[in-house]
């Protein structure tokens, strides 16, 4: 991932130089730009940052839920350790895994083909 080479203070301290007397862009209309610039570039830092801790958050349930799924407690240490939120149990019981789906399925068949009906 290429790295960031202006911060918000680089941009806002930076000064332009002029060549000629007369001859340029206008000092106004070059900040009023870079302002907008820094209000972007906090907006993109703040989004960034929010989506980490989304990853985070996500990869902790990720590792939680194969965790149950391989018969581990919970409890178990795991190698990115990630606090799960106490409500967390509940959210997970109210969503259908791939095996709940599956085992729809499989009585929509028998219930549509009869018991007799094999894939």
């Amino acid at each position: 991932m290429a790295q960031v080479k202006f911060t918000q203070k680089d941009i806002y301290d930076k000064i332009f130089k002029q060549k000629r007397v007369g001859v340029g862009y206008d000092p106004e209309d070059v900040d009023d730009f870079l302002d907008g610039i820094i209000a972007d570039y906090g907006v993109f830092t703040k989004r960034i940052k929010e989506l980490q801790d989304q990853v985070g958050q996500l990869q902790g349930a990720l590792q939680d839920a194969q965790d149950q799924l391989s018969g581990q407690p919970a409890s178990a240490p795991a190698e990115n350790p990630a606090p799960a939120p106490v409500e967390a149990a509940p959210k997970q019981e109210a969503q259908p895994t791939n095996l709940d789906l599956i085992k729809r399925v499989a009585n929509l068949e028998r219930a549509v083909f009869g018991a007799d009906h094999e894939a």
